[in-house]
């Protein structure tokens, strides 16, 4: 959106007058813009076009038309007139009773705020004031009038002048306020935003010390992935709290993987116990955060499903009993009964919310598994077929 206030003063009058005089007078208007180039505004037939002057001769026309006078108005001849007049070798141009009739083109000047010389209009009428919509004929223009038409058009285009410049001030203003608020705004955003990356670096960084004493002990490097990491960036409970809940996502995950003697120990998202009062409720992206991480849950819990059946089915081929230390030795990564027994359990609800959307899946794990069937109702519990 573009304010009519804000556009080049020239412009400003040529749109004042072209609205309040009937289409019978054509305007002109030369002016200078904030960068210091020259124009040329013309309404004529109700239309208006307007051009930048670049042609030298015109240019130096223009400079001279320009030039700052005493009168801020006055009446003079056309072009046309003037034009008739020099090459007809006649001498008197000069405004008087005699020539009165021939001085129909009003000038008004008005002070550039871009540079020293003024922005001139040209206003073109006819003799006759008939198209001013006045009854009686053809009625000339006479000293009288033309004295009120010149005074009310000019102190009505200064007013104008007056009013953008005001306006267009005080939006100055506003914008500024407005940019400065916003800039505020933004930096107060920004200094949050690096409060709570620090924030979430010194917990990572505290939680990273509490495994550390933990790998020297159980001889294996314990590492977070990276969506672990990004559970704890809303960790709001104190340190101790940390501790305990690091410490057992670690075991947790050197018991599944007991198996392995040396080695890399990896501390999945799903380890981490962290209860409501260790999270941080900021707003609903927090807790759209932690729909996503519930969802991320139950996804997890069905890998471990789908690897538990495939276990399952491997000790059947084998014709070994189902049993949690052969279902164990039978995954891909061999891990205790325990760990499953244990896993099975922290995942209750994902696990039987899985079972009940498709009573079909997984059947050999429902019907000869008992780790499984001890945290399933009996009627999610399936033959196999």
């Amino acid at each position: 959106m573009e304010f009519s206030f804000s556009k080049e003063p020239g412009l400003v009058i040529l749109n004042h007058l072209s609205s309040m005089l009937p289409v019978g007078v054509d305007i002109q208007v030369y002016f200078c813009n904030k960068t210091g180039d020259i124009f040329k505004s013309e309404y004529k037939n109700g239309k208006t076009e307007t051009h930048e002057i670049n042609d030298d001769n015109e240019l130096s026309q223009v400079f001279d038309i320009r030039k700052q006078r005493k009168n801020p108005y006055s009446w003079e001849l056309s072009r046309e007139q003037l034009d008739f007049i020099k090459s007809a070798g006649k001498r008197n141009i000069q405004f008087s009773l005699q020539n009165e009739n021939e001085h129909l083109m009003l000038s008004m000047r008005y002070n550039s705020i871009f540079d020293k010389n003024n922005d001139v209009v040209f206003l073109s009428f006819r003799e006759d004031m008939s198209f001013f919509g006045i009854e009686g004929g053809h009625i000339k223009m006479n000293t009288e009038n033309k004295t009120i038409i010149a005074n009310l058009l000019y102190k009505s285009s200064v007013s104008i002048l007056q009013v953008a410049q005001e306006d267009y001030d005080s939006l100055k203003k506003f914008t500024s306020k407005t940019q400065t608020t916003i800039s505020n705004v933004k930096q107060y955003k920004d200094k949050l935003k690096q409060l709570r990356e620090d924030h979430h670096k010194n917990i990572v960084s505290i939680a990273q010390s509490f495994i550390q004493n933990l790998s020297k002990k159980y001889c294996v490097e314990f590492i977070f992935t990276d969506e672990c990491i990004n559970a704890l960036k809303d960790f709001s409970s104190n340190l101790p709290r940390l501790q305990d809940i690091v410490e057992n996502a670690a075991l947790y995950a050197y018991n599944l993987n007991s198996f392995r003697k040396k080695g890399t120990v990896t501390i999945e998202e799903e380890y981490l116990e962290l209860g409501q009062s260790d999270i941080s409720a900021r707003t609903e992206t927090a807790r759209n955060v932690r729909t996503s991480y519930k969802l991320n849950r139950k996804e997890r819990a069905e890998i471990m499903l789908n690897k538990i059946e495939l276990a399952v089915k491997r000790v059947m081929a084998n014709k070994d009993r189902v049993t949690g230390i052969n279902v164990g030795k039978a995954f891909e990564t061999p891990i205790t009964a325990a760990a499953i027994t244990d896993y099975l359990k922290k995942h209750f609800d994902e696990i039987n919310e899985i079972l009940e959307e498709n009573p079909s899946r997984f059947p050999e794990a429902r019907a000869n598994f008992k780790p499984l069937q001890n945290v399933i109702p009996l009627s999610n519990r399936v033959k196999s077929a």
